[in-house]
């Protein structure tokens, strides 16, 4: 019997960002699939039970991935797949990257992977904050040392109004 773990956080303005574990990718480390609205993100981690001999710094890798058919978008014709990784997943990967990197105990140089994939998107909530706190989230039930968790936020400036987190409306209308 599958008994996920559920966590909510309520936003100020309404919204709701749940986060669940225990359902998905059990083979993983850890795993979270974090939920805004429509919004759905799955991420995972992976880690080496041991450091490579000779291994002085933290080999981490961070993966993003918008998958077209989150926004139910089929590629066809000529580029069938999803190819390679865009420029704004590029930034969110760096993104996330720096923000986990210094959590880790500094004598801790054992490989470690960290994947966050795009399931769903509704048009509204935008998945890019979100990819931080699902990093995050994998890896803080896993049993990898980390002295997180953490999250992210994107700010925006509205009519004079700071706005966290803001939809791609709002995004696009504060310009």
């Amino acid at each position: 019997m599958i008994n996920p773990i559920v966590k909510t956080i309520e936003m100020a303005d309404g919204r709701t960002i749940t986060i669940e574990t225990g359902k998905l990718a059990k083979q993983a480390d850890g795993s979270v699939m974090v939920r805004m609205g429509d919004t759905m993100l799955l991420a995972t981690v992976c880690s080496a039970q041991d450091a490579t001999p000779g291994t002085d710094f933290m080999p981490l890798q961070v993966e993003y991935k918008e998958k077209f058919a989150a926004i139910g978008r089929f590629p066809g014709g000529f580029t069938k797949r999803e190819g390679r990784a865009g420029d704004s997943e590029i930034l969110i990967c760096r993104l996330v990257d720096r923000v986990l990197r210094p959590l880790f105990p500094d004598d801790y140089h054992a490989d470690t992977i960290v994947n966050v994939m795009l399931f769903s998107a509704d048009g509204i909530d935008m998945p890019d904050a979100l990819a931080g706190l699902a990093a995050s989230a994998a890896i803080a039930v896993s049993d990898i040392p980390f002295n997180g968790p953490i999250s992210e936020c994107r700010v925006a400036r509205l009519d004079g109004k700071w706005i966290i987190n803001p939809t791609f409306q709002q995004h696009d209308g504060g310009r």
